[in-house]
């Protein structure tokens, strides 16, 4: 629930031309803050039958970090300016807004004889866990994609997704100058592009400085190792292609797995197969969608697949933050079924996708966007339960229990027109029991 807050400052003639401080708390977890402030800019007087003027007032503002480093300032002619990730009013910062004591900054530019109360009103808007529905491979023309960034934006922003990864081979030029839109977050990569597979490495504006084209083992895990400590998340794309297989083994470290790359198929179905292998063996590895954009054609689209990501916002650091833990699930389309899991976390929140939830809790699970003759199937390391949604069915309520499991994890299979056989149309990270 947002929040409200209300703050007052009475001037008198004395503080003229000071700077004084107004302070005020911000909470863990807040996406949003808009201030709003007013005073009488001339106040009135009567006299007689006349209403006087009286001397300007003039009251600036500024906003102060907790750091005492300066948010932004906007002089006088604004009653209203707003803080978030996804962008700030001009003149002041973007970014997380940390917690602790910020101040307003009123500068006292003009006071009248009188004196002057201005009144502040905050409002905070909290994070909440929600859905967020992207691509997290995309190419455009700083590669070898028809689309400029802008125009990738525009496409996205017109299927109603919230977020994208621009991942052109072997280049993070592209990446110092990302679209700005109001309504779809933007994030940095790169496919590292190699003969011997690709990889993508997301988040960070540019993941490596040496040269992309490692010539022996050793090369390519130092390249990896970069890439780990300036912050990339490393993800091992498409390991199964038949035209760029991944053939530099697994002991390189990397974060993630790439599993359902374009279209389904084969390659996508072996890459998931070896993933549960790895489950069934204790790793914990997240795994990933994305399309591979290049151009439209008949069986590719952007965010086809799509990756749904379950996050408290939709910037940056908090989607990042999702898709490193396996916060989600990938469904087919944007417009696919959907899903969503609860159960008691170990840390006494609610568990879902990629969290930890205690062993033999109750696991609440939700299936949306169903057809008929959906197969739903619930799967661990010592079984998958197969359900088969009737005709008419569009949702899916359900209640387990896996006393002995270490993980769960969820897939749905759809025929995608009459006659064909099923294919995969959801696929889930798991959560896993301790």
């Amino acid at each position: 629930m947002d929040k409200i807050k209300h703050l007052a400052l009475t001037l008198d003639k004395s503080q003229e031309r000071g700077y004084i401080k107004v302070p005020f708390q911000v909470e863990k977890n807040t996406e949003r803050i808009d201030i709003r402030y007013r005073y009488p800019s001339s106040p009135v007087s009567s006299e007689g039958d006349y209403c006087i003027s009286g001397e300007p007032c003039t009251i600036d503002l500024a906003v102060m970090l907790p750091d005492g480093t300066m948010a932004g300032a906007s002089g006088s002619d604004r009653s209203h300016v707003w803080l978030s990730p996804l962008g700030s009013s001009a003149g002041f910062l973007s970014g997380e807004l940390p917690e602790g004591t910020w101040h307003i900054i009123a500068g006292a530019y003009h006071v009248p004889a009188e004196g002057v109360t201005v009144e502040y009103t905050l409002e905070f808007t909290e994070k909440k866990r929600r859905l967020f529905k992207g691509d997290t491979h995309v190419h455009t023309t700083a590669s070898d994609g028809i689309l400029t960034p802008e125009e990738a934006a525009g496409l996205a922003k017109r299927m109603g997704l919230d977020y994208l990864f621009f991942t052109d081979h072997n280049n993070s030029a592209q990446n110092e100058n990302l679209p700005d839109c109001d309504d779809i977050t933007i994030l940095p990569g790169t496919e590292w592009t190699h003969y011997k597979g690709h990889a993508g490495f997301l988040g960070v504006k540019r993941a490596f400085l040496r040269p992309y084209f490692t010539g022996s083992p050793e090369e390519t895990d130092a390249l990896f190792r970069e890439a780990g400590e300036r912050g990339a998340f490393r993800i091992i794309n498409h390991p199964f292609c038949p035209l760029v297989p991944w053939e530099w083994g697994f002991a390189l470290p990397f974060d993630g797995l790439e599993v359902w790359n374009g279209v389904m198929s084969e390659r996508n179905e072996r890459a998931a197969g070896w993933w549960h292998a790895q489950l069934c063996a204790g790793r914990r590895i997240p795994v990933t969608g994305g399309s591979d954009y290049h151009r439209l054609g008949l069986l590719g689209s952007l965010a086809m697949p799509c990756h749904c990501l379950y996050a408290p916002s939709r910037s940056p650091q908090d989607l990042l933050q999702a898709l490193r833990r396996g916060n989600g699930f990938i469904s087919y389309l944007p417009s696919g079924p959907m899903a969503d899991l609860q159960a008691e976390g170990m840390d006494g929140n609610a568990a879902s996708f990629g969290d930890f939830a205690v062993r033999g809790s109750e696991v609440s699970l939700l299936f949306t966007g169903l057809q008929a003759g959906d197969e739903i199937r619930l799967i661990t390391e010592k079984d998958t339960e197969i359900l088969n949604a009737p005709k008419g069915a569009v949702q899916l309520m359900l209640k387990r229990n896996y006393p002995d499991a270490l993980f769960l994890r969820l897939e749905l299979y759809r025929s995608y027109a009459p006659g064909l056989p099923p294919m995969k149309a959801l696929l889930s990270n798991p959560v896993y029991f301790g």
